[in-house]
């Protein structure tokens, strides 16, 4: 089972046992206490969707549907024996009642089960038949019971304490089993954004979840892209679906602690003080015993409530009357609110319709961007026109528009940004977000002399206002002019001197967007030199200066795991990537594509090449959406080499069609990475030696400038895909970089150098999972080792067992054979270039070769070994 749910799929499964996904355990401790010596049967607990009497009942169908099912209600519950009601008849002689009771309970053959549904709802005098019943081991039990509330008391508690019941208590899904359980109900891939989502407003229940899913899809709220499910952070109409039905069930306290629970939520945090003077403390103090609520330390003493789904959807459903009232007990106390206090306080007001001034909404949704609520940000800033707003201010909604997929009406908050610019510093801000978001300088709002004119006006102005009083830094106009052929040259050169970048990133006196940018080069420059794990200081510095959480600081905490994926340290980067700093709906939807992506990183380390290949899908589609081109590149590179290793063709093609799309310039972080993947998988899919010879000279290149991660990976794949065994380079690049590849080529190097077939097997051993193809290539060397030959690049297996070529690329052999071009066999046989790839490539994996000029000598052996064999197998009609 995977981390993020890409494994365990659960395909065609009925809809009605949809619930049974990620409960194999809790299947087997059912059955084994319904066989067990000790017990006398099991209690299931759990809350309302957790699935149960689902569970219940495919227990009770495994064992022949003969079994007794007995169900609790609300309204027989006042009744005697009221359970028993289609058992036996309850107004017959009541002084035979128990005897027929117990009759009709015990009765079966070998040894009579009772399932008991709701079973909260059943009578006392109910509870005590089947309990004593338990006792002697007349019966046994399956008892399914909602989890019991503040006050309530679980039913059979006392056979569980005594031993008498065993007792099991079903969970929320666990990330793996959501997600299978998610997909199989959309009927295609689900992007990690559109996972997260449903996961925070289900809970992770799944009854609630497949409640939210049949919304979802009966309204279309997900969008549908080439078989993947992505999240659209713009849907504000999905999000107050899913909270509306994400109810919280507060009957279960007084209503004191209800009103204190809805104020606390409202209000963010409420100080202990005006709780006890609002005559709510001792209810305050309840919730905090059963977790709803806890107490801080914040200046005063405060009570903040624990975030989750269920506080949303309060939020939502207090009725208007109520939530104003509440609205002005909290404004007329004097307190000093939270950042995070202060956001929701604002949107409270917005939704009560209470008096806020423009600068507290603009001030607040400032705050919620940094913290990664984008909605609420859109929402409190949707009234106020931007002509009434200050640079600085401008500044942070285009980079909020940029964020949540509106980069044309951000470009044009942003030219207003620049015209309005009142410190250097934002204008050297803004022009990093124009060159990231703009690098064809298409744009209609803003172009390069809008910078130039603004620091003019800035250095001419008399008025101008301290440098320090505005965002960019503390950089005068002089140092803006040096800045600005500095952030072209890192969006579309080398970046050259890494002290001089160190420097730019660890001097917080510069603009901190440029800060992000030369952190993310410098990041990608130490990963090209095999040494990804010199950057993280850099990086996490970065980070702790960078005060929004946009997509600066996603991309940096992205690239600190896909180093910690590099460096081995899967745990640390899956804990990372599992952490979600805030529950927003946009946020989710942009931080989607590259979650997926770094997800694929994490498989193919661990050797999961369909769940790779699944995530990349989900990575490709949503990056795309989101105009997230930095790490598009790269994810399109990966996808389209995983594609060929599959045997996808036309996938592979697509995906190349795709990347060729994309900008020239602009920020592409692993840029290399990419055109690497991508020209191995060009090499493979066209047999053209010209792509080959191109990585031989960006290996040669990379060596010359030192970009050892670089050479590393090239020397690695041609000798994976293309047989290029060069023991020498690998060793004298093995000490060079402390990445993945090095670790590889530490093994692999020697133990080909020494033509040593044990150390070859180590290596299998130790990162064959990653690479089974690799893996298979070395088990073979390691044997022609072992028996005193030179050792083959290929094993002689894939000979013996290839498939027969069929009567197509017997001819495609015969015009290679003669010399043809695939664009001129194209052309002979009247089909498509890609066709004849597809061919091409098909007959090179059944014969075991890389290269043009093997296919007559791998033909002439196949033909050997396969003569008297069946006639040649024939084509599909294309």
């Amino acid at each position: 089972m995977t981390d993020n749910g890409h494994e365990d799929r659960v395909l065609g499964l009925p809809e009605e046992l949809h619930a049974l996904v990620g409960r194999a355990e809790e299947v087997r401790a059912v059955e084994s206490a319904l066989s067990s010596p000790l017990a006398s049967g099991i209690v299931i607990e759990g809350e309302i969707g957790i699935g149960k009497t689902l569970l219940a009942r495919e227990i009770h169908r495994r064992r022949g549907a003969r079994d007794l099912w007995v169900c609790g209600d609300r309204v027989h519950s006042r009744v005697p024996f009221g359970a028993f009601g289609l058992l036996v008849d309850l107004d017959g002689d009541s002084s035979t009642l128990l005897s027929r009771i117990v009759t009709a309970l015990t009765e079966a053959e070998p040894e009579p089960v009772v399932f008991v549904d709701d079973a909260q709802h059943l009578d006392e005098d109910s509870v005590r038949v089947l309990s004593q019943l338990a006792i002697d081991r007349a019966i046994r039990l399956v008892v399914i019971v909602r989890r019991s509330t503040v006050g309530e008391r679980t039913p059979f508690v006392d056979l569980v304490d005594e031993q008498v019941l065993e007792h099991i208590v079903l969970e929320v899904l666990e990330p793996a089993p959501f997600r299978a359980l998610m997909e199989d109900f959309l009927g295609g891939i689900a992007a990690q954004g559109a996972v997260d989502i449903v996961r925070f407003h289900s809970g992770g229940n799944p009854g609630k979840m497949l409640e939210l899913l049949r919304y979802t899809r009966r309204k279309n709220r997900f969008l549908h892209r080439q078989g993947v499910w992505l999240l659209d952070g713009l849907d504000v109409d999905y999000d107050d679906r899913a909270r509306d039905f994400t109810r919280v069930d507060l009957t279960q306290y007084s209503e004191e602690e209800k009103e204190a629970l809805e104020l606390v939520v409202l209000a963010g945090e409420i100080d202990v003080e005006l709780m006890l003077s609002a005559g709510l403390g001792r209810a305050a103090d309840a919730l905090v015993a059963v977790g709803e609520l806890r107490i801080e330390e914040r200046g005063s003493r405060v009570y903040v409530a624990m975030e989750n789904h269920a506080s949303e959807t309060i939020r939502h459903t207090v009725p208007l009357g109520r939530s104003r009232q509440k609205y002005e007990l909290v404004a007329n106390h004097q307190d000093s609110p939270s950042e995070y206090a202060r956001i929701l306080r604002a949107e409270w007001a917005l939704g009560c319709g209470a008096r806020l001034d423009e600068q507290s909404l603009i001030d607040a949704a400032r705050i919620a961007y940094r913290h990664g609520e984008w909605h609420r940000a859109l929402r409190l800033l949707a009234e106020i026109p931007t002509d009434r707003m200050a640079a600085h201010e401008l500044f942070d909604l285009a980079r909020l528009y940029c964020d949540s997929g509106k980069p044309p009406l951000g470009l044009d908050v942003l030219a207003q940004c620049v015209e309005k610019a009142c410190c250097p510093g934002v204008v050297v801000e803004s022009l990093v977000i124009w060159m990231n978001l703009d690098p064809g300088f298409n744009s209609p709002a803003i172009s390069i002399e809008d910078f130039y004119r603004a620091l003019e006006r800035l250095r001419t102005a008399e008025d101008a206002p301290p440098v320090s009083t505005c965002t960019g830094g503390d950089i005068d106009v002089d140092t803006a002019w040096t800045l600005f052929p500095r952030v072209a040259a890192l969006f579309s050169d080398p970046p050259g001197d890494q002290e001089r970048l160190l420097e730019e990133i660890f001097d917080t006196s510069l603009p901190e967007t440029f800060r992000v940018l030369a952190a993310l080069r410098h990041a990608s420059d130490r990963l090209n030199a095999g040494r990804g794990g010199e950057a993280f200081e850099a990086l996490s510095f970065t980070r702790s200066t960078y005060r929004s959480l946009g997509t600066g600081m996603l991309l940096l905490k992205m690239m600190q795991v896909r180093i910690l994926v590099q460096e081995g340290r899967l745990d640390e980067a899956k804990a990372r990537l599992r952490a979600l700093p805030t529950h927003d709906i946009a946020y989710l939807a942009a931080r989607s594509g590259p979650s997926d992506l770094l997800w694929a990183q994490v498989h193919l380390f661990e050797g999961r090449l369909p769940e790779a290949a699944r995530a990349l899908r989900a990575g490709v589609e949503a990056l795309g959406y989101w105009h997230q081109n930095p790490l598009l590149a790269v994810a399109l590179g990966t996808i389209e080499h995983i594609s060929m290793i599959r045997g996808e063709i036309d996938a592979a093609d697509d995906y190349h069609a795709r990347a060729e799309q994309l900008p020239r310039t602009g920020l592409f972080l692993e840029q290399e990475r990419a055109r690497i993947l991508g020209l191995v998988a060009r090499a493979m899919r066209t047999a053209d030696p010209r792509y080959e010879n191109e990585l031989r000279e960006m290996l040669a290149a990379a060596e010359h400038d030192g970009a050892h991660g670089v050479a590393a990976l090239i020397t690695l794949l041609l000798f994976r895909h293309f047989d290029a065994v060069d023991p020498e380079r690998m060793c004298r690049l093995a000490p060079l970089g402390t990445d993945y590849e090095f670790r590889l080529l530490r093994k692999l190097g020697p133990a080909l150098r020494d033509r040593d077939g044990d150390a070859l097997l180590d290596f299998v051993t130790a990162f064959g999972a990653s690479m089974p193809d690799l893996a298979a290539k070395c088990r073979a060397m390691a044997k022609g080792f072992h028996s005193g030959g030179r050792g083959e690049a290929r094993p002689s297996e894939w000979l013996r067992t290839a498939d027969q070529l069929t009567n197509r690329e017997r001819q495609i052999s015969s015009l290679i054979v003669s010399g043809k071009s695939n664009a001129e066999i194209a052309e002979e046989l009247g089909v498509a270039l890609r066709t004849v790839e597809g061919h091409t490539y098909r007959l090179y994996r059944k014969l075991g070769i890389t290269r043009r000029h093997e296919v007559a000598e791998a033909v002439a052996r196949l033909e050997a070994q396969v003569d008297g064999g069946p006639r040649p197998a024939t084509d599909r009609v294309e």
